[in-house]
């Protein structure tokens, strides 16, 4: 059963069979209640875990001190992988949020693991290599951030800002002068005309003033609309650059945390294999 787990987890998914069982002997079952840590953002490590039943949830603090949430892992999937490497601390809290079953693997028994399988370590650093370019590849084709925003806006607040865009161009101030103007003029016109009556009896212009009342009103509630959907908009897109920077700073720095250290525990254990490799990547 627990070598049927190593071969759902891409660290050891191809290691030979006789690796994988070798590799099975070591892992240690552990439980935990519900909603209890099973470690914490900077704790020193040096164990890898496997969720064998549950879930756990992992997460970080931002700058601010609040609990971004990583991920949720469920059966099957792993955690604590960059300290199996380096023995260093740890980069994120892991918490179960049910109860849930771990598979713990010891570090030195791990790097004893490698000692005698060189093979095994040459191949994960090809996997984690590989990880490194699919994460490289999802950044590449994170979504514009224009896209999400438009997705929320309603026809109500296109309207309203396509009303405020108008009002704020050069042409809508020069229409509305022109107007002001004619107005104003034709009924002077008419008030020195013989017979005719304005329309709009100067000097007091009492139907011009209340349509400019009217016109500021609706003009400054479209414009105070507008601003809040500008305000929206950077909330979303200031909110999806500290998602995209916050996963691209975690998975980037693990990954290359994982090449590194497992660079320099091949240098430590096979120096011949390791120099190998280097040469060959180079």
């Amino acid at each position: 059963m627990t070598q049927d787990i190593l071969q759902t987890i891409p660290l050891f998914a191809k290691l030979p069979a006789d690796e994988q069982a070798e590799l099975a002997t070591l892992l240690q079952s552990k439980k935990y209640p519900a909603n209890r840590p099973v470690f914490w953002l900077g704790e020193q490590g040096d164990d890898f875990y496997i969720v064998r039943h549950g879930q756990v949830v992992v997460s970080c603090l931002d700058e601010t001190g609040k609990e971004v949430v990583l991920g949720k892992l469920g059966g099957g999937q792993f955690f604590g992988e960059i300290s199996l490497l380096d023995g260093g601390p740890r980069t994120a809290t892991v918490r179960t949020s049910v109860d849930s079953e771990l598979l713990v693997l010891n570090r030195d028994e791990f790097l004893q693991f490698l000692g005698r399988h060189p093979d095994a370590a040459i191949y994960m650093l090809g996997i984690l290599g590989q990880r490194q370019r699919e994460t490289n590849q999802k950044l590449r084709g994170i979504r514009n951030v224009n896209e999400a925003v438009a997705e929320r806006r309603t026809r109500w607040h296109a309207i309203a800002e396509r009303i405020a865009s108008i009002s704020a161009s050069q042409w809508f101030v020069v229409l509305n002068l022109f107007f002001f103007v004619a107005w104003v003029v034709i009924n002077i016109i008419l008030q020195h005309l013989p017979g005719r009556t304005p329309f709009d009896a100067p000097p007091a212009f009492g139907t011009l003033g209340f349509l400019v009342t009217i016109e500021a009103l609706f003009i400054s509630l479209f414009v105070l609309i507008s601003q809040s959907q500008q305000s929206e908009r950077d909330r979303i897109r200031a909110d999806l650059d500290y998602q995209v920077n916050l996963k691209a700073h975690q998975e980037v720095m693990q990954l290359h945390r994982k090449v590194d250290q497992l660079a320099a525990q091949m240098r430590e254990t096979i120096p011949e294999t390791a120099q190998a490799v280097e040469e060959a990547s180079s």
